[in-house]
């Protein structure tokens, strides 16, 4: 038979709290057995296979690249010369039809 896993194992082995292993078990994140109504068990095999679908590798191709769409505005532009960006923005691409 194969080892079946408490709370606190899985949590000791994921790195997480039992709080979050018991919100996930909620929320059907986490493969488990449910034993009795307030009796949970992971099987070991599950939670590793689990592990690995969650895995992602690096794409070489973006690494150490700025994904603009997380680039935060500079702080220093003042709402005139956010609005003369816009304008300038819009006068460029008005013009180029």
């Amino acid at each position: 038979m194969e080892k079946l896993l408490n709370i606190d194992e899985v949590a000791e082995m994921l790195g997480v709290t039992k709080g979050a292993i018991y919100a996930w078990v909620y929320q059907k994140k986490i493969p488990h057995v449910k034993i009795t109504k307030r009796l949970l068990k992971f099987r070991e095999k599950d939670i590793m296979d689990w592990i690995s679908q969650k895995s992602v590798s690096a794409d070489a191709s973006v690494s150490g690249k700025r994904n603009r769409h997380y680039a935060r505005p500079s702080s220093s532009l003042s709402g005139d010369s956010i609005d003369r960006i816009v304008r300038n923005a819009k006068n460029e691409v008005l013009n180029r039809s």
